[in-house]
């Protein structure tokens, strides 16, 4: 348990993590044009639901919805897993296609990441309560390509991870025969599911937070794609109990703001029309500031765990 809180002499104990998210949500709680970068800043998912609710949360939803409910027979479970090879292939579509119509939008989360720290949030915000928009897109200039390619290259090995996983369940699941007739082998798909599960959340993970470092040491370096990845994965190897604590405080952040999102779902569900389109302006708030203070956030955490930035007067960056 020590090890995972920390101490004081460590470069990023729990205590820090929790008092630099608590200072990015102070930055983070002025409302302003702002917001709308904080809105396409990647998540723990990487930003592939562009918003908290895109596709792929809405597609596994509804797969373990239905999985939860009583009328999933063996047979409609047998088809998800031999439709699951066909679903990672289409990530090598769609997230390009996607990314490329939101191409501008990475130029605003590069420059998001370029002023997270607390002295250039300071400088871009000048005499007003939070940077201009116009503030964050010219701290973007030159990154749109490289932010797109880093989002894509990350997005892809996400797909290959699922394609790869589902290939044996997939298989399997072809060369039985009807599962209904069978209740153990309808059995031993559905455990199937768990360990390819488990395996691609711990790696889509690993590759959020590979995500975030890089990121940053891309805006503030102006590195390579494939550079800052490197530099991303040494900072994450270098200490991986401080990447852990960071991780463990930004996944507060994120229970919190998917919990708010689930209230406010239900009081559009008992509110009516007019309470849908309220809770969906909350929620569009709530994911904007979220992304802000999630920027400013692992601004700091890249520093505390070794990554420089010019402005930390190094010579030669």
């Amino acid at each position: 348990m020590s090890t995972l809180i920390g101490t004081e002499s460590e470069r990023w104990s729990l205590p820090r993590a929790i008092d630099a998210l608590a200072e990015s949500a102070r930055q983070a709680g002025h409302p302003g044009a702002v917001w709308i970068a904080g809105f396409f800043y990647p998540t723990l998912t990487l930003g592939l639901d562009l918003g908290w609710d895109g596709p792929l949360t809405h597609s596994l939803g509804l797969i373990f919805g239905n999985l939860r409910s009583d009328e999933v027979s063996a047979g409609t479970l047998q088809k998800i897993l031999q439709m699951l090879p066909l679903g990672a292939l289409a990530v090598f579509i769609v997230a390009p296609c996607m990314g490329i119509l939101f191409l501008p939008f990475f130029r605003l989360i590069a420059g998001l990441a370029r002023i997270g720290p607390a002295r250039a949030w300071e400088a871009a915000s000048g005499d007003r309560s939070s940077p201009r928009l116009k503030t964050v897109w010219r701290a973007g200039e030159g990154l749109m390509l490289p932010t797109f390619g880093l989002w894509v290259q990350l997005a892809l090995m996400i797909g290959g991870a699922l394609l790869l996983g589902s290939l044996p369940a997939a298989a399997l699941a072809s060369a039985i025969g009807d599962p209904a007739k069978s209740p153990k082998t309808a059995v031993l798909m559905g455990a199937m599911i768990v360990p390819i599960l488990v395996v691609l959340m711990g790696y889509t993970m690993a590759l959020s937070v590979l995500n975030q470092l890089a990121l940053h040491s891309l805006a503030h370096n102006r590195r390579g794609v494939y550079s800052a990845l490197l530099h991303g994965w040494r900072i994450m190897r270098n200490d991986p109990w401080a990447t852990a604590r960071a991780v463990m405080v930004d996944l507060v952040l994120f229970l919190t703001i998917l919990m708010a999102w689930r209230m406010f779902t239900g009081f559009s569900d008992l509110l009516g029309g007019a309470g849908a389109y309220l809770a969906g302006l909350a929620k569009v708030l709530l994911a904007s500031f979220a992304g802000v203070a999630r920027a400013g956030y692992w601004a700091r955490a890249y520093r505390a765990l070794g990554g420089l930035s010019p402005d930390d007067g190094v010579p030669g960056l």
